[in-house]
């Protein structure tokens, strides 16, 4: 537990360093402002003081296992950097994890989360964007179809079972 809990701290160091590293004049003042939307939506989040999680941090903050999560990341819904063997999540992709999670829950497919995600900014609740409910009213009108094919074919079978058992 100790050797975990020193590789973390080591890795969030590294990670800091290779990020200061990596900043160059011409994306400064990019990078300024991603740190402050960063910061900001830290305030109010669960993200540590380094600004980003491990998986099994981004597990237990979204109920969701890493498995879960590491299936979202083969079918490219969500691309954290990776630092070898570790992935770091940022505070945009959590909000991007929320999304796709919320999504799921509401039985979207994987191919129509990747075209609402494609359509939002990165900022973007799924629920708040005009064009994702246009998405979202398709895909309820599209449910109300199969439940009512459903519906059919349960008063079919009960009318082919109530013949048989009479």
């Amino acid at each position: 537990m100790v050797y975990y809990a020193a590789l973390t701290r080591i890795i969030r160091l590294l990670n800091l360093s290779l990020l200061e590293s990596r900043r160059t004049s011409a994306n400064r003042s990019a990078m300024d402002n991603q740190v402050k939307d960063t910061q900001e939506t830290q305030s109010g989040s669960d993200l540590p003081q380094d600004g980003f999680l491990f998986i099994g941090e981004l597990a237990k903050l979204t109920t969701t296992d890493p498995k879960t999560i590491r299936f979202y990341e083969r079918v490219e819904l969500i691309s954290p950097p990776r630092h070898g063997r570790f992935r770091t999540y940022l505070a945009s992709d959590v909000r991007r994890l929320k999304n796709i999670l919320t999504l799921r829950r509401l039985g979207v497919p994987i191919a129509q989360i990747r075209e609402i995600l494609d359509m939002l900014a990165p900022e973007e609740d799924v629920l708040a964007s005009e064009k994702a409910v246009r998405h979202l009213k398709q895909h309820l009108d599209l449910l109300k179809n199969r439940q009512d094919e459903l519906l059919l074919q349960i008063e079919k079978t009960s009318t082919a079972l109530d013949s048989l058992v009479a």
